[in-house]
């Protein structure tokens, strides 16, 4: 006589070897079907919709955004692009009076002198009674994209026909003072032009000899 506990594990073993010991699908519900259909289909969407916004910049991307897109809202696509929200519905302010008035006086300064910098610009603007600052100008200057004439260091370009020395201490270990001499050349701006100012120094204390 088998006992009931003994009968347990043997129960439901011919199932395991019926149709090769699949077990049996579970049901789905129609409903769940239906929501896993609609969200195929808008994942397929969005992505087809990122696809379209690769190697373009912010402008071109602000374009794309649709506001009756019939599956994607407004903030999935400014998700997807990717852009702020608000930048989409709040479009950048223009330039107010406050800034156009220094523009206009500093594009009509400069066209008179174009030598003039951020700093004599300033002196002169306001020796003139109008308000503004350094700073003021240096931004709008910038944003203009005005670029003072002015003589400049020439001191990097080497002359036609002049030979190029190598370095020829590579595996030389400088450790100790009065073993490797070097040049230095810089120059000082002066009230006309430039002056050149040549330094002879020890490699290992950095001491100016001459």
């Amino acid at each position: 006589m088998i006992h009931q506990w003994k009968k347990a594990p043997f129960d439901g073993a011919a199932d395991v070897f019926e149709r090769g010991g699949k077990k049996p699908a579970a049901q789905v519900d129609d409903e769940a079907l239906r929501s896993l259909h609609a969200k195929i289909g808008e994942l397929a969407v969005a992505h087809e919709f990122f696809a379209k916004a690769q190697a373009v910049d912010r402008r071109a991307r602000r374009r794309m955004i649709e506001r009756d897109h019939p599956a994607l809202s407004v903030g999935i696509q400014c998700r997807l692009l990717p852009i702020s929200r608000s930048s989409f519905y709040h479009g950048p302010a223009g330039k107010t009076e406050l800034n156009l008035d220094p523009m206009r006086l500093n594009i009509r300064q400069f066209l008179d002198t174009p030598f003039y910098g951020v700093r004599q610009m300033t002196l002169h603007l306001q020796n003139e009674g109008h308000a503004v600052n350094r700073q003021l100008l240096r931004r709008l200057m910038r944003l203009m994209r005005l670029m003072p004439i002015y003589q400049k260091p020439n001191i990097s370009k080497p002359r036609k026909g002049h030979k190029t020395y190598g370095y020829q201490l590579c595996e030389l270990r400088v450790v100790r003072p009065v073993r490797v001499w070097c040049a230095d050349i810089t120059y000082l701006p002066m009230r006309r032009g430039f002056l050149d100012l040549v330094a002879i120094m020890d490699w290992f204390t950095r001491k100016v000899l001459a």
